[in-house]
């Protein structure tokens, strides 16, 4: 990662509050964040030619959800190599697991993670890992 260009992040988020939250956080560790309330409002931003290096992506939002917006962004050549982080409310084996199979580098479930452990997922992700 070269530290003078910022990487930019696109958060989808539907909670207000914690969209604010994510976007801070990640602008204080020097990200580029762009800002999603809806699955609908990040298949508009990626088709006006915003791409991001990474995405963090809720499942349950209104318009278009999560898995919605997933399948879409792998089925497109030029989307398909974004990684994309699931960060959900939802915990179960189910969930993510369908996650996992339709393409996310990673799942996190909001409440099991501080916010530094979900910076700390992004730069790995962003590295190569997991």
């Amino acid at each position: 990662m070269n530290e003078n260009i910022p990487l930019k992040v696109l958060i989808a988020e539907d909670d207000a509050f914690l969209l604010k939250m994510y976007g801070m956080q990640l602008e204080n560790e020097n990200f580029e964040v762009i800002q999603a309330a809806d699955g609908e409002e990040v298949i508009q931003k990626l088709s006006e030619g915003v791409k991001p290096d990474i995405m963090l992506l809720d499942i349950i939002m209104p318009n278009k959800t999560g898995f919605d917006v997933l399948t879409h962004i792998k089925a497109d050549p030029n989307l398909k190599d974004i990684p994309v982080i699931i960060l959900s409310n939802l915990g179960q084996d189910d969930d993510i697991k369908k996650a996992l199979d339709a393409g996310a580098k990673d799942y996190i479930v909001k409440s099991n993670i501080s916010q530094q452990g979900m910076i700390g997922k992004i730069k790995a992700c962003l590295s190569g890992g997991t």
